[in-house]
């Protein structure tokens, strides 16, 4: 009979602590935070033996919302940024945008705070309860949109009053860029606006990109390859031109002439592979007064078992430079100058 009492009695201690454990434990563990209301703070839990390890599950709880909004947006930003090759854009602001979107992902996340945290007194593992006022995150993205939607309001009014084709299209694609980098920054303000909406723009990278494609219909660009160069470069230009969307002139009176190099140099044979080694070139030029608005140039090299086949691969590799590259490297010529 006592042994019965005994575990009777201590049967319903474990129970009653059982529920006091649960019924102690704070409202945010599992649920929604009465201090912290979801309309004025974004929230993180984390949970772990280790305090400092849930207070970093907890951050990154939070800070994944942001990290997918930007990292999309980076992408599209990259996306364009090997694009541009072919559409005529111009790298550099690409890789800005990436770097300052990923910038202002960091700056958010600093803004994290560890607000609570709770240790499970039955398990031992510590439970954290991070937090981030909509408020403050808001004003910060808000500002730089707004920064971001000047910048891209200067370019393109640039664009458009400028008389020269080059600077339209360096400035026509900084507007592009621009407005991508403004799209992931919506998207991070969505998220922490809590009625979802943050800030909409006048502009659409889409659209940015078909006034772009207009702009580079009424550059009139005549090939001229080089005398010395290596046969077949006049259609690997030709066909790097129209992939970049430039409009090949063929007749008189072109706006600009692209002239074009490749002089390969025999490595002979070495190992029981032919070698041929050169530099392709090329130099973008205002037909009528002859102005040289920039040149570039790549080096090239190329091996096979025959010394056709080597010059043969030399005049591919130097195909896709250029179909890679032409179209962003005449457009860095307007905004070198």
């Amino acid at each position: 009979m006592k042994f019965l009492l005994a575990l009777l009695v201590a049967t319903t201690a474990l129970l009653l602590g059982g529920c006091a454990t649960k019924s102690n434990h704070p409202d945010w563990i599992d649920g929604d935070s009465a201090k912290y209301k979801s309309a004025q703070y974004l929230l993180g839990r984390g949970e772990a033996s280790a305090m400092e390890e849930a207070k970093d599950r907890a951050r990154a709880d939070l800070a994944k919302t942001f990290k997918v909004a930007i990292t999309a947006d980076s992408e599209d930003v990259q996306s364009y940024r090997t694009n541009s090759a072919e559409a005529g854009g111009a790298g550099k602001y690409v890789a800005e945008s990436s770097i300052r979107l990923t910038t202002s992902t960091d700056q958010i996340i600093r803004g994290i705070q560890i607000a609570e945290s709770w240790q499970d007194p039955v398990k031992k593992n510590h439970h954290v309860l991070a937090i981030l006022p909509r408020q403050q995150a808001a004003a910060s993205l808000r500002q730089q949109v707004s920064e971001l939607d000047d910048a891209t309001q200067a370019s393109v009014e640039k664009a458009k009053s400028s008389t020269d084709l080059f600077i339209k299209l360096a400035m026509a694609s900084k507007a592009i860029e621009t407005q991508l980098e403004r799209e992931g920054l919506q998207k991070a303000l969505q998220v922490v606006d809590h009625t979802g909406r943050g800030v909409e723009s006048k502009y659409s990278s889409a659209r940015l990109k078909a006034d772009l494609d207009d702009l580079l219909l009424r550059v009139r660009v005549a090939p001229k390859v080089l005398a010395g160069s290596t046969p077949g470069l006049e259609e690997v230009v030709s066909g790097a031109l129209s992939k970049a969307g430039f409009l090949i002139d063929t007749g008189e009176s072109p706006d600009y002439l692209l002239k074009a190099s490749l002089v390969l140099t025999d490595l002979g044979l070495k190992d029981g592979w032919y070698w041929q080694r050169g530099n392709l070139e090329i130099s973008m030029s205002e037909a009528a007064s002859g102005r040289v608005r920039g040149t570039q140039r790549w080096s090239v090299k190329s091996s096979a078992t025959d010394k056709a086949s080597a010059i043969r691969r030399a005049l591919n590799e130097a195909d896709a430079i250029l179909k890679k590259e032409l179209g962003a490297t005449i457009v860095n010529m307007a905004t070198s100058r």
